[in-house]
């Protein structure tokens, strides 16, 4: 019975680390030497509620690849920063996602995408 359960158990890492390579990789590139988030071509086509999800993933990715960045929780001026979107439209968009439980918020409104939101992330980018 035991041998069952262990059928069940999957390493979260690696699950992680799959999850985030697909939905990333035809995005963005993260460049390890100056801690960016270079976009390509595809994220043109992005909304930017898409955007500012993959944005929140390269960051959690950046952290698993021990990138030098600081923490995976990006303010939404940061955000607004680093993806040109507006932060008018940022602020408004992150609290909807935050009410849709896609995203977290830790104190000082520092925003993240859990880690069990990860696969809702690729399915509202798919659409």
């Amino acid at each position: 019975m035991d041998d069952e359960l262990e059928a069940l158990v999957v390493s979260e890492k690696k699950l992680d680390r799959k999850l985030l390579a697909d939905i990333l990789s035809p995005y963005v590139r993260l460049d390890k030497d100056t801690s960016n988030i270079s976009s390509l071509e595809a994220w043109l086509g992005l909304g930017a509620d898409l955007k500012i999800l993959v944005y929140l993933l390269a960051r959690k990715a950046m952290i698993l690849l021990r990138f030098n960045l600081e923490a995976e929780r990006a303010t939404a001026s940061e955000v607004a920063r680093d993806t040109n979107i507006k932060l008018e439209a940022v602020n408004p968009l992150l609290r909807k996602m935050y009410a849709e439980g896609i995203v977290e918020r830790s104190k000082g409104r520092r925003y993240f995408v859990p880690d069990d939101a990860i696969d809702r992330v690729r399915e509202k980018i798919k659409q």
